[in-house]
C-alpha cells in the first residue's frame, strides 16, 4: 500500500445563522475564508455562480506532499482554542468537519489515523470528510 501523493485539509464550520466574527472570537483564530448565506460565489471553471446555502468559517493547513493528514489536522487544532466548553457550544449549534482532499497516484494508496487523533476530533464534535482525486488522469 502506497502513500497518497498529496493532501489538503480545511476545518469548516457551517450554519444558517453562523456569525463569522463570533467564531473567530470563540476559537481565537482568524479564518482563512468565510462565506455568508445567500452570497453568490463563482466556482472556477463553471459558467454560472453558486448561492451559498449556509454561512461558513474555514481555516486550512499547509498542503502536504506526500499526504500527511494527521499532521495537517494537528496543525489546524494547534491554531484553535482548546477549551472543551467552546467546542461543546459550537458543536451543539453548527455542523463542523475536517475536509480532507486526497490526491492518489496509484490504485492502492492508503490512509491511516491513530485512535488518539480520532478521539481529539470526536471530543470536539468534528467529523472527517474526504474527497479522493485520481491524479493519474
Amino acid at each position: 500500500m502506497g502513500i497518497p501523493e498529496k493532501s489538503v485539509v480545511t476545518f469548516r464550520i457551517f450554519g444558517e445563522n453562523l456569525n463569522p466574527s463570533e467564531i473567530t472570537t470563540a476559537l481565537k483564530c482568524e479564518p482563512h475564508k468565510i462565506a455568508r448565506r445567500g452570497e453568490a460565489r463563482v466556482i472556477r471553471g463553471q459558467p454560472s455562480s453558486y448561492i451559498e446555502p449556509l454561512s461558513s468559517w474555514r481555516v486550512s493547513a499547509s498542503d502536504r506532499t506526500p499526504e500527511d493528514i494527521p499532521s495537517q489536522v494537528q496543525e489546524i487544532l494547534g491554531m484553535l482554542n482548546p477549551d472543551p466548553a467552546v467546542w461543546a457550544d459550537l458543536s451543539s449549534r453548527y455542523q463542523m468537519d475536517m475536509f480532507c482532499g486526497v490526491f492518489i497516484s496509484s490504485t492502492n494508496d492508503g490512509l491511516e489515523f491513530s485512535p488518539a487523533l480520532l478521539a481529539e476530533l470526536s471530543s470536539r464534535g468534528i467529523g472527517l470528510n474526504f474527497d479522493i482525486y485520481d491524479s493519474t488522469e
